[in-house]
Protein backbone atom coordinates (compact mmCIF):
# COMPACT_ATOMS: atom_id res chain seq x y z
CA UNK A 1 0.00 0.00 0.00
CA UNK A 2 2.81 2.18 0.80
CA UNK A 3 4.27 1.80 -2.28
CA UNK A 4 1.18 2.48 -4.37
CA UNK A 5 1.30 5.99 -2.50
CA UNK A 6 5.10 7.00 -3.04
CA UNK A 7 4.25 6.12 -6.65
CA UNK A 8 1.10 8.44 -7.27
CA UNK A 9 3.16 10.80 -5.14
CA UNK A 10 6.02 10.97 -7.22
CA UNK A 11 3.56 10.58 -10.84
CA UNK A 12 1.81 13.92 -9.43
CA UNK A 13 5.26 15.65 -8.37
CA UNK A 14 6.52 15.32 -11.81
CA UNK A 15 3.10 16.34 -13.31
CA UNK A 16 2.23 19.62 -11.17
CA UNK A 17 3.12 22.54 -13.84
CA UNK A 18 1.39 20.06 -16.31
CA UNK A 19 -2.09 20.37 -14.14
CA UNK A 20 -1.62 23.96 -12.77
CA UNK A 21 -1.65 25.41 -16.53
CA UNK A 22 -4.39 23.10 -17.42
CA UNK A 23 -6.57 24.46 -14.78
CA UNK A 24 -5.54 27.85 -15.87
CA UNK A 25 -6.70 27.27 -19.61
CA UNK A 26 -9.66 26.41 -18.41
CA UNK A 27 -10.52 29.49 -16.45
CA UNK A 28 -9.93 31.17 -19.25
CA UNK A 29 -12.03 28.91 -21.69
CA UNK A 30 -15.10 29.21 -18.68
CA UNK A 31 -14.19 33.10 -19.05
CA UNK A 32 -14.64 33.28 -22.82
CA UNK A 33 -17.61 31.31 -23.05
CA UNK A 34 -19.42 32.87 -20.70
CA UNK A 35 -18.64 36.58 -22.29
CA UNK A 36 -19.75 35.37 -25.43
CA UNK A 37 -22.95 33.52 -23.87
CA UNK A 38 -23.47 36.06 -20.73
CA UNK A 39 -22.53 38.98 -22.35
CA UNK A 40 -24.99 41.32 -19.85
CA UNK A 41 -24.68 41.34 -16.13
CA UNK A 42 -26.90 42.94 -13.25
CA UNK A 43 -25.23 44.35 -10.12
CA UNK A 44 -25.90 46.22 -7.10
CA UNK A 45 -24.52 49.49 -6.44
CA UNK A 46 -25.35 50.28 -2.19
CA UNK A 47 -25.18 53.53 -0.91
CA UNK A 48 -25.15 56.04 -3.53
CA UNK A 49 -25.98 59.69 -1.82
CA UNK A 50 -29.63 61.38 -2.58
CA UNK A 51 -29.60 64.88 -3.34
CA UNK A 52 -31.92 66.89 -2.42
CA UNK A 53 -32.58 70.35 -4.11
CA UNK A 54 -35.30 72.51 -3.47
CA UNK A 55 -37.47 74.11 -6.80
CA UNK A 56 -37.38 77.67 -7.61
CA UNK A 57 -41.19 77.47 -7.13
CA UNK A 58 -40.03 76.33 -3.56
CA UNK A 59 -37.79 79.07 -2.54
CA UNK A 60 -40.50 81.85 -4.10
CA UNK A 61 -43.47 80.39 -1.64
CA UNK A 62 -41.09 79.97 1.06
CA UNK A 63 -40.96 75.86 1.19
CA UNK A 64 -38.13 74.27 2.41
CA UNK A 65 -37.24 70.57 3.51
CA UNK A 66 -37.14 70.45 6.98
CA UNK A 67 -36.61 66.39 7.14
CA UNK A 68 -36.62 63.20 5.04
CA UNK A 69 -36.02 59.33 5.19
CA UNK A 70 -33.59 58.19 2.75
CA UNK A 71 -30.29 59.52 2.67
CA UNK A 72 -28.65 57.12 0.22
CA UNK A 73 -29.72 54.31 -2.31
CA UNK A 74 -28.81 51.16 -3.74
CA UNK A 75 -29.27 50.99 -7.25
CA UNK A 76 -30.02 47.91 -9.94
CA UNK A 77 -27.26 47.87 -12.43
CA UNK A 78 -27.45 46.21 -15.81
CA UNK A 79 -23.82 46.45 -18.48
CA UNK A 80 -21.45 44.46 -20.08
CA UNK A 81 -19.94 42.31 -17.31
CA UNK A 82 -16.36 43.78 -18.62
CA UNK A 83 -17.52 47.27 -18.34
CA UNK A 84 -19.85 47.17 -14.75
CA UNK A 85 -18.13 44.87 -12.22
CA UNK A 86 -15.83 47.72 -10.94
CA UNK A 87 -18.59 50.77 -10.76
CA UNK A 88 -19.05 51.76 -7.34
CA UNK A 89 -21.64 54.66 -5.42
CA UNK A 90 -18.87 57.49 -6.17
CA UNK A 91 -19.72 56.73 -10.22
CA UNK A 92 -23.63 57.54 -9.98
CA UNK A 93 -25.74 60.51 -8.59
CA UNK A 94 -29.03 59.73 -6.70
CA UNK A 95 -31.53 63.03 -7.19
CA UNK A 96 -34.73 63.37 -5.49
CA UNK A 97 -37.21 64.78 -7.63
CA UNK A 98 -39.16 67.82 -5.82
CA UNK A 99 -41.15 69.11 -9.03
CA UNK A 100 -44.36 68.19 -7.56
CA UNK A 101 -44.31 69.62 -4.44
CA UNK A 102 -46.22 72.45 -4.19
CA UNK A 103 -47.37 72.92 -0.40
CA UNK A 104 -46.11 72.09 3.05
CA UNK A 105 -46.37 68.95 4.96
CA UNK A 106 -45.32 65.21 3.74
CA UNK A 107 -44.55 64.17 -0.26
CA UNK A 108 -43.69 60.75 -1.25
CA UNK A 109 -41.50 62.19 -4.11
CA UNK A 110 -39.36 59.63 -6.52
CA UNK A 111 -35.42 58.99 -6.20
CA UNK A 112 -33.88 59.06 -9.74
CA UNK A 113 -30.22 57.64 -10.22
CA UNK A 114 -27.82 58.57 -12.96
CA UNK A 115 -24.36 57.07 -13.92
CA UNK A 116 -21.45 59.48 -14.04
CA UNK A 117 -19.06 57.24 -16.31
CA UNK A 118 -18.79 56.92 -19.92
CA UNK A 119 -19.57 52.99 -19.66
CA UNK A 120 -22.76 51.37 -21.00
CA UNK A 121 -24.86 50.73 -18.43
CA UNK A 122 -28.60 51.00 -17.09
CA UNK A 123 -30.74 51.85 -14.12
CA UNK A 124 -32.99 48.66 -14.17
CA UNK A 125 -35.33 50.12 -10.17
CA UNK A 126 -37.46 52.50 -10.82
CA UNK A 127 -39.35 52.03 -7.78
CA UNK A 128 -37.14 54.38 -5.33
CA UNK A 129 -38.99 56.90 -3.65
CA UNK A 130 -38.45 59.40 -0.29
CA UNK A 131 -40.63 60.55 2.25
CA UNK A 132 -40.54 64.11 2.40
CA UNK A 133 -41.52 66.56 4.96
CA UNK A 134 -41.47 70.05 4.09
CA UNK A 135 -42.95 73.20 5.87
CA UNK A 136 -43.40 76.99 4.96
CA UNK A 137 -41.11 79.53 6.31
CA UNK A 138 -43.25 82.86 7.18
CA UNK A 139 -42.67 86.33 8.96
CA UNK A 140 -44.37 87.59 11.27
CA UNK A 141 -44.68 91.01 13.55
CA UNK A 142 -45.80 90.09 17.43
CA UNK A 143 -46.60 92.39 19.53
CA UNK A 144 -44.00 92.24 22.83
CA UNK A 145 -46.14 93.33 26.39
CA UNK A 146 -43.57 93.81 29.58
CA UNK A 147 -43.36 91.48 32.32
CA UNK A 148 -42.41 92.16 35.57
CA UNK A 149 -43.48 89.07 37.70
CA UNK A 150 -39.90 88.35 38.05
CA UNK A 151 -39.04 91.59 39.80
CA UNK A 152 -38.78 92.12 44.02
CA UNK A 153 -39.93 95.75 45.02
CA UNK A 154 -38.64 97.12 48.13
CA UNK A 155 -40.66 97.63 50.90
CA UNK A 156 -42.75 100.67 50.73
CA UNK A 157 -42.51 100.99 46.98
CA UNK A 158 -44.60 100.48 44.46
CA UNK A 159 -44.69 100.28 40.80
CA UNK A 160 -47.10 102.79 39.86
CA UNK A 161 -47.91 103.99 36.01
CA UNK A 162 -47.48 102.57 32.51
CA UNK A 163 -44.33 100.00 32.46
CA UNK A 164 -43.55 100.18 28.82
CA UNK A 165 -41.11 97.67 26.58
CA UNK A 166 -38.46 99.22 24.15
CA UNK A 167 -38.99 97.84 21.18
CA UNK A 168 -42.89 96.81 21.58
CA UNK A 169 -42.93 94.39 18.54
CA UNK A 170 -40.94 92.14 17.12
CA UNK A 171 -40.39 90.40 13.71
CA UNK A 172 -40.07 86.56 13.76
CA UNK A 173 -39.03 84.21 11.14
CA UNK A 174 -39.63 80.49 11.12
CA UNK A 175 -41.79 77.52 10.35
CA UNK A 176 -45.87 78.57 9.60
CA UNK A 177 -47.52 76.57 12.11
CA UNK A 178 -45.08 77.56 14.98
CA UNK A 179 -44.83 81.19 13.94
CA UNK A 180 -49.11 81.28 14.22
CA UNK A 181 -48.78 79.19 17.26
CA UNK A 182 -47.34 82.30 18.94
CA UNK A 183 -49.67 85.12 20.38
CA UNK A 184 -47.63 87.76 21.73
CA UNK A 185 -44.29 88.03 23.18
CA UNK A 186 -43.48 88.83 27.09
CA UNK A 187 -40.24 90.91 28.07
CA UNK A 188 -39.87 89.86 31.45
CA UNK A 189 -37.81 91.96 33.31
CA UNK A 190 -34.90 90.79 35.99
CA UNK A 191 -32.80 92.96 38.47
CA UNK A 192 -29.58 91.25 39.49
CA UNK A 193 -28.85 93.66 42.17
CA UNK A 194 -31.93 92.32 44.56
CA UNK A 195 -35.10 94.36 45.58
CA UNK A 196 -35.68 97.27 43.08
CA UNK A 197 -36.02 100.43 45.05
CA UNK A 198 -36.19 103.09 42.28
CA UNK A 199 -37.60 103.80 38.80
CA UNK A 200 -35.15 101.81 35.96
CA UNK A 201 -34.70 100.74 32.55
CA UNK A 202 -34.31 96.79 33.27
CA UNK A 203 -33.03 94.10 30.43
CA UNK A 204 -35.41 91.18 29.83
CA UNK A 205 -35.85 88.04 28.06
CA UNK A 206 -38.25 87.39 25.52
CA UNK A 207 -41.21 84.74 26.74
CA UNK A 208 -42.85 83.34 23.62
CA UNK A 209 -46.86 82.92 24.40
CA UNK A 210 -49.47 81.05 22.35
CA UNK A 211 -53.36 82.16 22.24
CA UNK A 212 -53.72 80.11 25.18
CA UNK A 213 -51.60 81.86 27.55
CA UNK A 214 -49.16 78.92 27.43
CA UNK A 215 -45.59 79.31 26.89
CA UNK A 216 -43.95 78.06 24.05
CA UNK A 217 -40.23 76.83 24.95
CA UNK A 218 -37.12 77.47 22.85
CA UNK A 219 -39.45 77.72 19.37
CA UNK A 220 -37.25 77.39 16.02
CA UNK A 221 -37.62 81.20 15.19
CA UNK A 222 -35.37 83.07 14.24
CA UNK A 223 -35.43 87.40 14.91
CA UNK A 224 -33.12 89.91 14.56
CA UNK A 225 -33.86 91.99 18.25
CA UNK A 226 -32.58 90.74 20.91
CA UNK A 227 -32.11 93.39 23.32
CA UNK A 228 -35.27 94.29 25.26
CA UNK A 229 -35.38 97.30 28.05
CA UNK A 230 -38.42 97.55 30.15
CA UNK A 231 -39.19 100.98 32.28
CA UNK A 232 -40.26 100.55 35.18
CA UNK A 233 -41.90 102.92 37.28
CA UNK A 234 -40.68 102.80 41.02
CA UNK A 235 -42.73 105.27 43.61
CA UNK A 236 -42.75 105.40 47.31
CA UNK A 237 -45.99 106.23 48.95
CA UNK A 238 -47.27 108.55 51.20
CA UNK A 239 -50.47 109.71 52.99
CA UNK A 240 -49.46 112.96 54.46
CA UNK A 241 -52.03 116.21 56.17
CA UNK A 242 -52.90 118.63 53.81
CA UNK A 243 -52.29 122.21 55.17
CA UNK A 244 -52.99 125.99 53.79
CA UNK A 245 -50.95 129.13 54.90
CA UNK A 246 -52.65 132.64 55.40
CA UNK A 247 -50.66 135.60 55.18
CA UNK A 248 -51.65 139.27 56.11
CA UNK A 249 -53.44 141.75 53.89
CA UNK A 250 -50.30 143.20 51.74
CA UNK A 251 -53.10 146.36 51.27
CA UNK A 252 -53.56 146.72 55.05
CA UNK A 253 -52.13 145.87 58.38
CA UNK A 254 -53.68 144.99 61.74
CA UNK A 255 -55.43 141.78 61.45
CA UNK A 256 -53.59 138.47 62.78
CA UNK A 257 -54.10 135.63 59.89
CA UNK A 258 -53.71 133.28 62.54
CA UNK A 259 -56.96 133.95 63.82
CA UNK A 260 -59.29 133.02 60.84
CA UNK A 261 -60.55 129.80 61.35
CA UNK A 262 -60.56 127.01 58.48
CA UNK A 263 -61.30 123.48 57.37
CA UNK A 264 -60.30 121.80 54.41
CA UNK A 265 -62.62 119.57 51.71
CA UNK A 266 -59.79 117.07 52.56
CA UNK A 267 -57.55 116.54 55.50
CA UNK A 268 -54.94 114.56 53.64
CA UNK A 269 -53.74 112.74 50.32
CA UNK A 270 -51.36 110.23 49.83
CA UNK A 271 -48.54 111.58 46.89
CA UNK A 272 -45.39 108.94 45.14
CA UNK A 273 -42.37 110.05 44.84
CA UNK A 274 -39.76 108.53 42.61
CA UNK A 275 -37.27 108.15 45.97
CA UNK A 276 -37.30 107.98 49.25
CA UNK A 277 -37.57 111.91 49.12
CA UNK A 278 -41.05 111.89 50.75
CA UNK A 279 -39.89 110.46 54.12
CA UNK A 280 -39.04 114.02 54.75
CA UNK A 281 -42.15 115.59 53.91
CA UNK A 282 -44.72 115.83 57.50
CA UNK A 283 -47.43 117.48 55.66
CA UNK A 284 -48.40 119.04 51.89
CA UNK A 285 -48.88 122.91 51.70
CA UNK A 286 -51.04 123.22 49.00
CA UNK A 287 -51.06 126.94 48.46
CA UNK A 288 -50.93 130.30 50.09
CA UNK A 289 -53.68 132.54 50.66
CA UNK A 290 -53.35 136.59 51.45
CA UNK A 291 -56.03 138.30 53.32
CA UNK A 292 -55.96 140.98 50.47
CA UNK A 293 -57.23 138.30 48.11
CA UNK A 294 -60.18 137.04 50.37
CA UNK A 295 -62.79 138.82 50.34
CA UNK A 296 -66.64 138.46 51.76
CA UNK A 297 -67.66 136.27 48.92
CA UNK A 298 -64.49 133.81 49.31
CA UNK A 299 -65.06 133.46 52.40
CA UNK A 300 -68.53 132.84 52.19
CA UNK A 301 -68.41 130.21 49.06
CA UNK A 302 -64.74 128.70 49.83
CA UNK A 303 -61.15 129.14 47.84
CA UNK A 304 -60.38 126.46 45.59
CA UNK A 305 -56.60 125.89 45.28
CA UNK A 306 -54.88 123.24 42.74
CA UNK A 307 -52.75 120.28 44.37
CA UNK A 308 -49.75 120.92 42.82
CA UNK A 309 -47.00 118.23 42.79
CA UNK A 310 -42.95 118.59 42.20
CA UNK A 311 -42.41 116.85 38.46
CA UNK A 312 -42.09 113.47 38.83
CA UNK A 313 -44.56 112.93 42.41
CA UNK A 314 -47.93 111.35 41.64
CA UNK A 315 -51.00 112.19 43.55
CA UNK A 316 -52.65 109.05 44.11
CA UNK A 317 -55.32 110.44 45.85
CA UNK A 318 -56.49 112.39 42.72
CA UNK A 319 -58.21 115.09 43.83
CA UNK A 320 -56.71 118.23 41.31
CA UNK A 321 -58.33 120.60 43.85
CA UNK A 322 -58.72 121.22 47.58
CA UNK A 323 -61.45 123.79 48.72
CA UNK A 324 -60.65 125.62 52.20
CA UNK A 325 -64.04 126.58 53.93
CA UNK A 326 -64.32 129.10 56.64
CA UNK A 327 -66.96 127.66 59.03
CA UNK A 328 -67.28 131.46 60.48
CA UNK A 329 -68.37 133.32 57.14
CA UNK A 330 -71.85 133.84 58.32
CA UNK A 331 -70.23 136.19 61.34
CA UNK A 332 -68.04 138.51 58.84
CA UNK A 333 -69.06 141.52 56.64
CA UNK A 334 -67.74 143.64 54.05
CA UNK A 335 -68.29 147.24 54.01
CA UNK A 336 -67.06 149.90 51.28
CA UNK A 337 -64.74 153.19 53.67
CA UNK A 338 -63.88 156.24 51.44
CA UNK A 339 -60.64 157.50 52.56
CA UNK A 340 -60.22 161.32 52.28
CA UNK A 341 -56.52 162.86 51.12
CA UNK A 342 -56.07 163.90 54.91
CA UNK A 343 -55.22 160.45 55.93
CA UNK A 344 -52.44 160.18 53.97
CA UNK A 345 -49.55 159.80 55.02
CA UNK A 346 -46.27 159.98 52.44
CA UNK A 347 -42.89 158.17 54.15
CA UNK A 348 -39.44 157.87 52.97
CA UNK A 349 -39.51 161.28 51.10
CA UNK A 350 -36.37 162.21 49.69
CA UNK A 351 -34.82 165.54 50.47
CA UNK A 352 -34.31 166.97 46.74
CA UNK A 353 -38.37 166.64 45.43
CA UNK A 354 -41.38 168.41 47.00
CA UNK A 355 -44.31 165.53 46.41
CA UNK A 356 -48.11 165.85 46.86
CA UNK A 357 -50.88 163.99 46.36
CA UNK A 358 -53.12 164.74 43.75
CA UNK A 359 -55.50 162.12 44.56
CA UNK A 360 -58.27 163.51 46.84
CA UNK A 361 -59.72 160.36 48.24
CA UNK A 362 -60.06 156.29 47.67
CA UNK A 363 -62.91 153.56 47.69
CA UNK A 364 -61.75 150.53 49.61
CA UNK A 365 -63.42 147.64 50.46
CA UNK A 366 -63.30 146.14 54.52
CA UNK A 367 -63.91 142.61 55.41
CA UNK A 368 -64.37 141.65 58.98
CA UNK A 369 -66.36 140.78 61.62
CA UNK A 370 -69.77 141.94 61.14
CA UNK A 371 -69.93 143.99 64.29
CA UNK A 372 -66.55 145.18 64.34
CA UNK A 373 -66.63 146.55 60.38
CA UNK A 374 -70.39 147.94 61.73
CA UNK A 375 -68.91 150.23 64.21
CA UNK A 376 -66.14 151.48 61.61
CA UNK A 377 -65.70 154.87 60.01
CA UNK A 378 -63.67 156.39 57.07
CA UNK A 379 -61.36 157.73 59.75
CA UNK A 380 -60.49 154.09 61.46
CA UNK A 381 -58.46 153.82 58.35
CA UNK A 382 -55.04 155.37 57.41
CA UNK A 383 -53.18 155.16 53.97
CA UNK A 384 -49.29 155.41 53.65
CA UNK A 385 -47.28 155.74 50.59
CA UNK A 386 -43.50 154.91 51.07
CA UNK A 387 -41.28 156.24 48.48
CA UNK A 388 -38.62 154.01 50.17
CA UNK A 389 -36.42 152.67 46.97
CA UNK A 390 -38.29 154.37 44.28
CA UNK A 391 -37.26 156.32 41.59
CA UNK A 392 -38.50 160.18 41.24
CA UNK A 393 -38.35 162.83 38.93
CA UNK A 394 -40.43 165.75 38.25
CA UNK A 395 -43.81 165.11 37.29
CA UNK A 396 -47.07 162.90 38.03
CA UNK A 397 -46.67 159.60 39.37
CA UNK A 398 -48.41 156.79 39.97
CA UNK A 399 -47.77 155.07 43.05
CA UNK A 400 -49.16 152.12 45.48
CA UNK A 401 -50.73 152.91 48.98
CA UNK A 402 -51.30 150.21 51.91
CA UNK A 403 -53.78 150.75 54.39
CA UNK A 404 -54.00 150.92 58.70
CA UNK A 405 -56.57 150.30 60.49
CA UNK A 406 -57.17 152.09 63.74
CA UNK A 407 -57.05 150.05 66.96
CA UNK A 408 -55.21 147.20 69.15
CA UNK A 409 -57.54 144.56 68.58
CA UNK A 410 -58.50 144.50 64.69
CA UNK A 411 -60.96 142.25 63.38
CA UNK A 412 -60.98 143.38 59.83
CA UNK A 413 -58.74 143.93 56.62
CA UNK A 414 -58.78 146.14 53.29
CA UNK A 415 -59.59 143.54 50.79
CA UNK A 416 -58.52 144.14 47.01
CA UNK A 417 -55.03 144.82 45.69
CA UNK A 418 -53.69 148.14 43.38
CA UNK A 419 -54.91 150.54 45.14
CA UNK A 420 -53.14 153.48 43.82
CA UNK A 421 -52.74 157.09 44.29
CA UNK A 422 -51.20 160.00 41.84
CA UNK A 423 -48.32 162.46 42.64
CA UNK A 424 -47.47 165.08 41.60
CA UNK A 425 -43.23 165.74 41.99
CA UNK A 426 -41.50 168.59 41.70
CA UNK A 427 -37.83 170.10 42.62
CA UNK A 428 -37.74 170.90 46.25
CA UNK A 429 -37.45 174.37 47.38
CA UNK A 430 -36.41 176.07 50.05
CA UNK A 431 -38.36 175.99 53.69
CA UNK A 432 -39.83 179.26 54.56
CA UNK A 433 -39.58 180.10 57.86
CA UNK A 434 -42.94 179.50 60.20
CA UNK A 435 -44.61 177.10 57.34
CA UNK A 436 -46.36 174.35 59.01
CA UNK A 437 -45.08 171.17 57.93
CA UNK A 438 -48.35 169.72 57.18
CA UNK A 439 -48.42 171.98 54.35
CA UNK A 440 -45.72 170.46 52.95
CA UNK A 441 -47.55 167.77 51.82
CA UNK A 442 -50.81 169.26 50.82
Amino acid sequence: MNGVLKRFANGFTRNLQTILQALVFSVIIWFIISIQIFPDVSIHIENIPVRYEVTSFMLEEDLMINNYDTAAVTAQVNGKRYQITDLTADDFTAVCDLSDVHSSGEHIVPIYVYPNTDKECSITNSDLHATVSVIKMVSKEIPVEPGTSGLSIAEGMQILGDVTVTPDTLTVTGEESVVNSIDHVVANAYYQDGELDHSAGLTAEPLFITRTGSAVKDPEITYLNTDFTVSVPVYKLKTLPVQVKFTGSASSSGFNADDLDYSLSLEEITIASPDSSIDNLAAIDIGEISLSALSLKDLQGGVTLPVELPEGYLNISGNKSITVNFPDADEFGQLGFTVPSEQFTIINKPTNFDVRTLTKELTVNVVGYSNYIQEMTSSDIYATINLLGMELSEGSKSVSVTFRLAGRDVNAWVTGEGYKVELLITAATEDIEGEPEDAKNE
